[in-house]
């Protein structure tokens, strides 16, 4: 169960004090908070600034300024996947990839050739997601993903787990046609980094991995998830408090009002204030004059 936030020792306090979970309102203000970088943004849905830890899919509350009949409270739902994570705009820095060094060696009929290079190593699910995924733009070939054979020359792997895995006809090892390294794929699809989006396609007759730029800044007229809070205590109620200054807050400051406290006098607003002024000046001049 998500912690409820307390209550605040005030006569009246922002409707923020409310809130069900930490507000964040950029990626960098997140990831200073929290040392690690927000997911990836996601233009096709609404910015989201919190994030539910234990989401279940339970409706939330939130202040709605629309909803005068319901105290200025409205409920909404998420999917439990959407409610746990955030949706910030900004630039997502993706893992650079980097194959592991590998202790493999080459051998032939005088002996010890080398070592093998590890960007021409992979493990064998890797290999077969590769081909899966490259599949589609090969329609009516027959491929596999095995090891190539090399003549007098063949590998010592010791404790090394990846194999130089090749996508190979099916028609055996050492059929001529395609002779796809495995790991080669793997590194050119993780080319912009780990994760980094993009697609397979055909370049000369190869497959090539075509880097898809990712979007980065909301698009116009882009909603805001709402952000969730408490229900109101029995003591509480929201209530809108109006500017002493309606040219820079003509909308005046909606607060949680303690029914059980007593409340500060509401300031005068600058109109106000200039008709006291008025009235006082008349008062002195009709002394005056008498």
């Amino acid at each position: 169960m998500t912690p409820q936030p307390g209550q605040p020792d005030q006569p009246q306090y922002l409707i923020s004090e409310l809130n069900l979970f930490p507000v964040y309102t950029s990626r960098a203000a997140y990831q200073q908070v929290t040392g690690q970088q927000a997911p990836p943004f996601n233009p096709a849905l609404p910015i989201k600034q919190w994030a539910d830890p234990s989401p279940t899919g339970q409706p939330y509350i939130y202040f709605d300024s629309t909803n005068a009949a319901g105290g200025y409270l409205s409920q909404f739902a998420l999917p439990a996947a959407q409610a746990g994570s955030l949706n910030l705009p900004g630039v997502y820095t993706y893992p650079a990839y980097v194959a592991p060094p590998t202790c493999a060696q080459v051998y032939g009929p005088t002996g010890l050739v080398g070592g093998v290079s590890a960007d021409q190593l992979s493990l064998l699910t890797d290999a077969q997601e590769i081909l899966s995924e490259i599949l589609a733009l090969l329609p009516g070939q027959r491929l596999v993903v095995g090891l190539l054979n090399y003549g007098p020359y063949y590998y010592v792997y010791g404790t090394e787990q990846r194999r130089p895995w090749t996508i190979l006809p099916v028609t055996g090892w050492t059929a001529t046609g395609i002779q796809l390294n495995c790991q080669t794929l793997i590194e050119m699809k993780d080319s912009h980094g780990i994760g980094a989006p993009g697609h397979w396609a055909l370049l000369n007759g190869s497959p090539n991995w075509v880097y898809d730029p990712p979007v980065t800044q909301a698009p116009a007229g882009a909603s805001t998830e709402p952000t969730p809070i408490r229900p109101l205590l029995a003591n509480e109620r929201i209530i809108n408090v109006p500017s002493g200054n309606p040219l820079f807050n003509p909308g005046g400051t909606w607060v949680v009002e303690r029914t059980d406290m007593p409340q500060p006098t509401t300031p005068e607003t600058d109109d106000q204030q200039f008709a006291d002024i008025k009235s006082m000046l008349q008062r002195l001049l009709d002394k005056v004059g008498a």
